[in-house]
């Protein structure tokens, strides 16, 4: 029987407020044996020294994992038979089980996986081909199976919380896309916007994140890797002491009451809470936090939000990306007008705040923001304050 070792976290046990941070490492297992990819290369290092091993050969192995990306130990010709003998008896090299593809007409590839309980998850590649200066190929990465945080205009919410993934099942989505596309098409950028609430799953994040940005894994830049939260304000404070990633927070509102009624997680953490750790955050001087804002038609897309959103920005270092919303059976929510978004993101920009839209890609095969995963309920949606 496959063991995955599931944890169930809720909101009375989403991160504690211990300033001091260093993320847990553990041993997952799968069919009773040691899952190698499960650990980032400094832990592999210390698994090999635990067993009477060589310290050097955690390096090595490493490298076969990530560089290689190796399915099979008898491929990794620098490592002795008895120790490859020893590793198929108490080690497995885990692989997420491609389920299908969809592609979109504008470019875009939805991955479907299936991990070794069974459970369901999703990445996206959007390629920009024509983006200014080089190419820019982005792979949206899923963190948990479902999600705990319930905002009203996403999907995956309806889904609830199943489990967090390991370390090991976020750093594949990468390794296998990668191996899909080819060299030829390397992926430039990481965006932790899939499904699941990243800072939610954060020793798993951090642990898959150090082997993105290891050069002897999968060799990224911390430049390219954006994590996107809903605010957990504690966890916030954590990541960005232990990983110099990007951070998007996930706003979609220009006032309280707005927020609390489409993101239950502002009734934990509040939106001035959540705005006073963005100020308080330690930024790399090139580094702006990026504030995710869904357009929603009658909601939170006049002028007069414009303006509050104008004065919740004072003090942090930010840029606001606007996202119309993706409109869904499942919702009574409508998408603005395109003028109403132009006018909008006019509005921001003409007394100098840094603002972008978000093109919509890959609606047509749901892959689109907010659209991933299956809703559970077919009735409608809608926003009420």
């Amino acid at each position: 029987m496959i063991q995955i070792p599931l944890e169930r976290p809720v909101y009375g046990d989403l991160v504690s407020d211990d300033a001091a941070y260093t993320p847990r490492r553990k041993t997952f297992d799968v069919d009773g044996r040691v899952d190698l990819k499960a650990f980032d290369r400094e832990g592999l290092q210390e698994w090999f020294v635990a067993n009477g091993e060589k310290r050097f050969r955690g390096h090595q192995v490493f490298k076969w994992l990530w560089q290689r990306g190796v399915t099979d130990f008898d491929a990794m010709t620098n490592i002795p038979k008895s120790t490859r003998a020893w590793l198929k008896e108490n080690a497995v090299i885990s692989w997420l089980d491609a389920s299908g593809a969809q592609h979109s007409s504008d470019g875009t590839r939805k991955y479907l996986w299936a991990c070794k309980d069974g459970s369901q998850i999703e990445s996206v590649f959007i390629p920009d081909e024509d983006h200014p200066g080089k190419p820019r190929r982005t792979l949206c990465v899923s963190s948990q199976v479902g999600c705990a945080m319930a905002c009203s205009f996403c999907l995956t919410g309806d889904l609830g919380l199943k489990r967090n993934l390991t370390p090991s099942e976020i750093a594949n989505q990468v390794l296998q896309v990668s191996q899909d596309l080819g060299e030829d098409r390397p992926i430039t950028n990481i965006v932790m916007m899939g499904m699941g609430e990243p800072l939610h799953n954060l020793d798993n994040l951090i642990h898959s994140i150090r082997t993105m940005l290891d050069d002897e894994g999968l060799n990224l830049s911390h430049r390219k890797i954006t994590v996107s939260t809903v605010g957990l304000v504690p966890a916030m404070k954590k990541l960005q002491s232990a990983l110099p990633v990007n951070i998007a927070v996930s706003l979609n509102a220009s006032s309280e009451d707005q927020r609390r009624a489409v993101m239950p997680i502002t009734k934990r953490y509040s939106m001035s809470d959540l705005l006073n750790t963005c100020r308080e955050l330690p930024l790399h001087k090139s580094k702006r936090i990026t504030f995710e804002y869904v357009m929603m038609a009658g909601f939170n897309d006049s002028m007069e939000d414009a303006a509050r959103l104008i004065h919740l920005m004072r003090g942090i270092k930010s840029k606001i990306n606007l996202i119309p919303y993706n409109e869904n059976p499942a919702r009574e929510i409508r998408r603005p007008s395109a003028s109403r978004v132009k006018d909008f993101q006019h509005y921001l920009v003409s007394r100098g705040v840094h603002c972008s839209v978000r093109a919509t890609r890959g609606k047509d095969i749901s892959a689109a923001c907010g659209q991933l995963g299956k809703a559970k309920k077919e009735e409608a949606v809608s926003l009420t304050l």
